[in-house]
């Protein structure tokens, strides 16, 4: 049996042991006019080995769990686990309005506690300058919203959500990420 559910910037199909949810994504956006843009996946659930078909703009095509040399468009990747459990997620690549976005310059950031009941604290390495912030929910519906942001400690105060799973979309000049969280 398959349920689709939709979000607002992708769309999950859960199916045997492999979950949408289990696939985390951070996003460096192109430099107009180039196609400097890259996509890390992470794939936290399902069992290994896992494949994957990646399908985006102009034809392309990769097996690779990561992408880069982007253009603008949306990307699609297909993952499969050992049992043929299937997740597939579409991740936009958008224009980045910066030049010279450093692709190597990753940034490690945290959510806990995971799950939480009361306060979700987001805990960056690096500080964020005039971040966004949204908590999507599992329907893929934003609960939350926060705009130009800086620092690198944030809380959000989930006590008022209903239990379940969340996604905080973490918007910043050149990257887009998303970071899963469970509310009790």
């Amino acid at each position: 049996m398959k349920t689709n559910i939709r979000f607002s910037f992708l769309l999950i199909l859960l199916a045997g042991t492999a979950f949408g949810s289990d696939l985390t994504y951070s996003v460096i956006n192109t430099t107009s006019g180039t196609s400097s843009g890259s996509i890390d996946l992470s794939v936290t659930g399902g069992v290994a080995p896992f494949t994957f078909i990646w399908t985006g703009p102009a034809g392309f095509a990769a097996t690779t769990e990561d992408i880069g040399g982007l253009p603008l468009g949306a990307y699609t990747v297909t993952v499969s686990d050992k049992y043929c459990g299937i997740a597939t997620i579409t991740i936009f690549v958008d224009n980045d309005l910066l030049s010279g976005v450093d692709e190597n310059n990753k940034n490690n950031i945290r959510v806990f506690p995971n799950p939480a009941n009361g306060l979700v604290n987001l805990v960056s390495e690096k500080s964020l300058n005039g971040a966004s912030f949204k908590i999507i929910n599992i329907a893929g519906q934003v609960v939350y919203e926060k705009k130009e942001s800086t620092g690198s400690n944030f809380f959000f105060d989930v006590s008022e959500k209903a239990s379940g799973i969340y996604f905080i979309e973490i918007k910043t000049p050149g990257s887009i990420s998303r970071i899963r969280f469970v509310k009790n």
